[in-house]
């Protein structure tokens, strides 16, 4: 399942925009860092001369040593789980923290309109890889390998939008488990299966694979956006989101035509 996409400048689809974002600070902080830019260069990814980047949920990629055929169908499951959207459509890729406010900040605007708009009726397909920025998001590592569990249960983005409500209590916890334990029984999960699954590492390895795409493509904060061949950053307003969409169809389109 893997795709490469080159890292082009987005400049000329966001001109104006102010991108808010989580990034990974200095591992004693106990707070996220807030980035502001304002101006043509905010929504520019790494040069384009840089080397091409592979983001996209990989379940191909090895898994520890020692797991078994099950585990290497969990992995596959859940991987497929967090995907929507037809096979020949456009990849546009979110990298997520479950705990940073401006990916909650993203989500809560306009992951709905995305999806009415263009994941529901083909136009896209949309996945989620995740970067928990551990030293400032103590529980995001626990909250993703929890949702790629609820993934191979078919309950990823239910779990997904769960998590994000929860956002302002995960922030007071200690512990994350009994949070995490209580949403899959609200979802009607298999508890003892999901549990089980949360401790394996298949699933690690699932995250361990995220991580190191997301670092292959330069990506440091959350969230982040892979749409057709560009890279956004930031928590794009819908309506620039949208246009950015739209300009990466009709690249897409054109080069199909050639």
């Amino acid at each position: 399942m893997k795709r490469t996409f080159p890292a082009l400048r987005a400049t000329a689809l966001l001109l104006c925009v102010i991108v808010a974002a989580c990034a990974q600070t200095d591992a004693a902080a106990d707070t996220a860092a807030e980035q502001v830019k304002v101006g043509a260069q905010t929504a520019s990814s790494a040069p384009s001369t840089s080397a091409p980047s592979t983001i996209v949920p990989d379940s191909t990629a090895p898994v520890a040593a020692g797991d078994t055929l099950t585990d290497s169908a969990l992995v596959e499951r859940a991987d497929r789980g967090r995907i929507k959207g037809p096979d020949q459509a456009m990849w546009v890729v979110m990298i997520s923290d479950f705990q940073c406010p401006y990916c909650k900040q993203w989500h809560d605007s306009t992951m709905a309109r995305l999806d009415k708009e263009y994941i529901a009726p083909g136009k896209i397909r949309f996945a989620f890889l995740h970067l928990p920025l551990t030293s400032i998001h103590v529980h995001a590592r626990a909250e993703a390998e929890a949702a790629l569990c609820a993934s191979a249960q078919g309950k990823f983005w239910p779990y997904s939008e769960a998590l994000f409500a929860a956002q302002a209590t995960v922030r007071t916890m200690s512990d994350v488990t009994p949070l995490l334990n209580r949403i899959a029984g609200e979802l009607a999960l298999d508890t003892v299966e999901f549990k089980r699954c949360r401790g394996t590492k298949a699933i690690a390895s699932l995250v361990n694979n995220d991580l190191a795409q997301a670092q292959q493509a330069k990506v440091q904060s959350t969230p982040s956006f892979i749409i057709g061949d560009f890279l956004i950053q930031g928590a794009v307003p819908y309506p620039d989101f949208k246009k950015a969409v739209d300009t990466a169809l009709v690249v897409a389109r054109s080069k199909r035509s050639r």
